[in-house]
């Protein structure tokens, strides 16, 4: 005789198959909710490695750019020099002229000012070592300053790494336009207003701003941008 289970009235050995059944549905419904988060936290942190990365989260802890202090001596300074620029009948017309104008010291300590690129498309590259959208645009930075180089087109790098970190990297990079080091002749990033990087501006050949992106570009963006100044200057 079959014996039929007190609580359902159905055999005995029905009751521990749908305890199977209901399990694996339930190990499934949880495998596919985990396999899920784990994809979409891949898919975040993917999108986080394009954002910018505000300065004040610099791996050491310690705040890029100018403090309202050192604003405010920069600004007395420039102000004193502005009125000794006035009064100098040296100083030339294109010192005068050329926007934005700052110089600082190279890789190889060389000194290196906006104006010396006057009437060329400056891409002026905000960037470091250990910023990860940084490092995973400069290549096409490199392929695009390659291919612009010889139609008036000069590219530039600020950073205020220390020298050995920029002269490995940029070595690893193969990184063949300046690399300018921020606090060398002047500290910059706090003038150009820049609070997260990968920043680049794009400069006409007057040295004012035609182009400006906070964030990760790519080449195609990056060409567009040049192709537009280009246009621009040509009058076209």
């Amino acid at each position: 005789m079959e014996r039929k289970n007190k609580y359902n009235g159905i055999s005995g050995n029905t009751l521990p198959v749908k305890k199977i059944k209901t399990g694996r549905q339930v190990f499934y419904a949880v495998s596919s909710i985990v396999i899920l988060s784990i994809l979409m936290l891949f898919i975040f942190m993917g999108c986080l490695a394009d954002l910018p990365i505000k300065l004040n989260d610099k791996p050491d802890g310690s705040q890029v750019g100018t403090s309202e202090s050192e604003t405010t001596r920069d600004t007395g300074t420039e102000s004193a020099s502005n009125t000794e620029t006035a009064k100098d009948s040296s100083t030339t017309e294109t010192e005068k002229a050329y926007a934005n104008d700052f110089t600082l010291l190279d890789l190889e300590g060389n000194e290196v000012s906006l104006h010396d690129f006057e009437g060329k498309i400056v891409v002026l590259n905000f960037w470091a070592t250990w910023c990860p959208p940084c490092r995973a645009e400069i290549p096409d930075f490199v392929d695009t300053y390659n291919a612009y180089k010889d139609k008036g087109i000069q590219f530039l790098g600020v950073s205020d790494d220390d020298v050995k970190s920029l002269n490995d990297f940029t070595k690893e990079y193969k990184i063949n336009y300046p690399t300018l080091i921020d606090g060398s002749k002047d500290t910059i990033m706090g003038k150009w207003g820049i609070t997260a990087i990968p920043t680049t501006f794009v400069l006409n050949g007057n040295g004012e701003v035609f182009f400006n992106q906070v964030g990760m570009m790519t080449k195609d963006m990056l060409t567009k941008a040049i192709d537009a100044a280009l246009q621009a200057e040509s009058g076209q």
